[in-house]
């Protein structure tokens, strides 16, 4: 017999509001909290040991509950207390880690006063932009974190970054540019589109609305292109130089997949490492481990309700199309990947290579939890 799944009404819990994803039977094993503008996963049978705060990569880092769904589950079924932040694509780096910084702050400082959490080692968990945003924060705040884990950093300029940027995208751009902005500017034209937003929030099941924030994340960055944004802030070799000048982070895990052609996790070893702010107390792993950049992407979630297939898939054959001809072709199709109905092959396929990553992961975390946080 096929198991069904539900999502039920949000729930309270100590001002928190609690959504949970049950079966026909008996709860899953995922449960998410979202809190502050943060979603959270505790360990269902066992106090958390540790905190991470994740930021997920450029597109899927809008919805880490559904992106990294089976990445985040493992880690909490070892122990660990997630709270990843999602954010919006976009082209201001420094903005991005000033709103996930904040959102982890206020989410933290709510369940240390519900759930008794203090004095847990915390975690910096990053993966391909996400890595970037974490050296920002490291660079521009003083956190405490016992270490950063940067998975398949990756910064490259906007024109690598930005699906199908050049030659194609920017000229389109700024030649319908004036007509695109008069259209944004249209009362009329802005209420539909209000609408038609609300009328989709409105959908049943709530797993569709959580799949909203990956497309409502790209007419505001194609916008920007028509507005002729060309560069990311800061611009890439800006970046280097602040992580080389402030960051302040001394332990740090680098794992690189041995198949991930757009990585650029050696660049960052060597600018942490040579001359920088924190070399001198620099404790720094590598790992090389298989599998591509996707790989905490991937999932396997067989017999999911239609709608919730349908959603994620629509979502992942959009962002596929952007980025037809470009490096980030392979990381978009991850996010249509998510479900269906090779999702029983999938697991059997990629079971072995991510427990390897969390194996890897909790290892370096468990050998790295007493309080060295930052360079004096």
């Amino acid at each position: 017999m096929v198991q069904r799944y539900q999502f039920l009404p949000v729930h309270r819990c100590n001002k928190v509001p609690l959504i949970m994803l049950y079966n026909n039977v008996l709860p899953l094993t995922i449960v998410f909290i979202i809190s502050q503008g943060a979603w959270v996963l505790k360990p269902r049978n066992s106090k958390p040991r540790s905190i991470i705060h994740f930021v997920g990569g450029i597109f899927v880092g809008a919805a880490p509950q559904l992106t990294y769904r089976l990445f985040l589950e493992r880690l909490s079924e070892r122990g660990i207390l997630v709270i990843a932040t999602p954010y919006s694509s976009g082209f201001d780096h420094f903005f991005i880690a000033d709103e996930v910084q904040f959102k982890f702050d206020r989410c933290l400082r709510i369940l240390q006063e519900t759930l008794q959490l203090h004095d847990l080692p915390t975690f910096g968990i990053g993966h391909s932009l996400g890595s970037v945003i974490h050296l920002l924060i490291g660079s521009r705040y003083a956190v405490q974190r016992s270490g950063n884990i940067l998975m398949s950093f990756n910064n490259k300029e906007a024109s690598l970054a930005i699906p199908l940027f050049s030659p194609v995208l920017v000229p389109v751009a700024q030649s319908i540019g004036p007509l695109l902005s008069q259209i944004a500017a249209s009362p009329t034209i802005r209420l539909g589109a209000e609408m038609t937003l609300k009328q989709l929030e409105n959908l049943n099941p709530p797993i569709v609305k959580q799949v909203l924030p990956l497309v409502e994340q790209l007419p505001p960055l194609y916008m920007e292109l028509v507005k002729g944004r060309e560069n990311f802030t800061p611009k890439p070799e800006e970046t280097r130089r602040l992580v080389k000048s402030y960051y302040g982070i001394s332990r740090n895990l680098l794992i690189k997949f041995k198949d991930d052609t757009i990585d650029e996790t050696s660049t960052l070893a060597q600018v942490i490492s040579s001359d920088s702010a924190i070399s001198s107390m620099l404790d720094m792993s590598m790992r090389s481990l298989p599998g591509d950049h996707g790989l905490p992407l991937q999932q396997a979630l067989p017999d999911v309700p239609p709608a919730m297939a349908d959603a994620v898939n629509r979502g992942g054959e959009l962002l596929a199309n952007l980025t037809v001809g470009t490096p980030w072709e392979t990381v978009a199709r991850e996010v249509g990947n998510t479900v269906g109905v090779d999702s029983r092959v999938l697991r059997a396929e990629i079971s072995k290579d991510m427990d390897l990553l969390v194996d890897v992961i909790i290892s370096w975390m468990a050998s790295n939890s007493s309080p060295k946080l930052l360079r004096p």
